[in-house]
């Protein structure tokens, strides 16, 4: 009877090593320390206080104004700054060229168009607006319709997405 609950006991203490190990390498977080919160320095603040003696107002000796003086004088420590990771910009994935209008084309207008795209964390443009007009709204209207079938790899930062504003000069012109 031993001998058969000695494999079932070893399996029980593998089984519940597996799932401890497992949970462990899923939460790396759990080995690394907690991030602190940024400290702000806030600026000097005096505080005058009278001390009493003959006369009711004592008035204070060289060697305290010296101290006072050295003290200010020392700069208040820095917080340590923790250097940032670079952060990738967002990269088009896939592009769908503009119509080139045909009122514009027949008159041979052209121009440059600045689209602000804002990109989000799925790489989807989710906002498209004007910064700087063609001149003409057709061609402004063909580039942000264009665009929004665009596909883009979001930005990132250490491995994590980013939603990020991403501006493109896109250039009508007629040869």
């Amino acid at each position: 009877m031993k001998i058969k609950t000695i494999p079932l006991i070893a399996m029980g203490m593998i089984l519940i090593a597996a799932v401890a190990v497992s949970y462990l390498i899923s939460r790396p977080g759990l080995f690394v320390g907690q991030r602190k919160m940024p400290i702000f320095m806030g600026e000097e603040l005096i505080v005058k206080k009278a001390v009493e003696g003959v006369g009711g107002v004592r008035m204070a000796s060289k060697a305290e104004v010296n101290k006072v003086i050295k003290a200010a004088s020392v700069p208040a420590p820095q917080p340590k700054v923790a250097t940032p990771l670079p952060i990738f910009p967002p990269r088009i994935s896939y592009s769908v060229l503009p119509n080139y209008p045909a009122s514009a084309l027949e008159q041979g207008l052209g121009g440059i168009a600045i689209l602000s795209i804002y990109v989000g964390l799925t790489g989807d443009p989710e906002k498209i607006e004007v910064k700087s007009s063609s001149g003409i709204a057709e061609l402004d209207e063909s580039a942000v319709t264009a665009v929004s079938q665009w596909k883009f790899i979001a930005a990132s930062q250490g491995g994590r997405t980013l939603a990020s504003w991403f501006e493109l000069p896109i250039r009508f012109e007629v040869r």
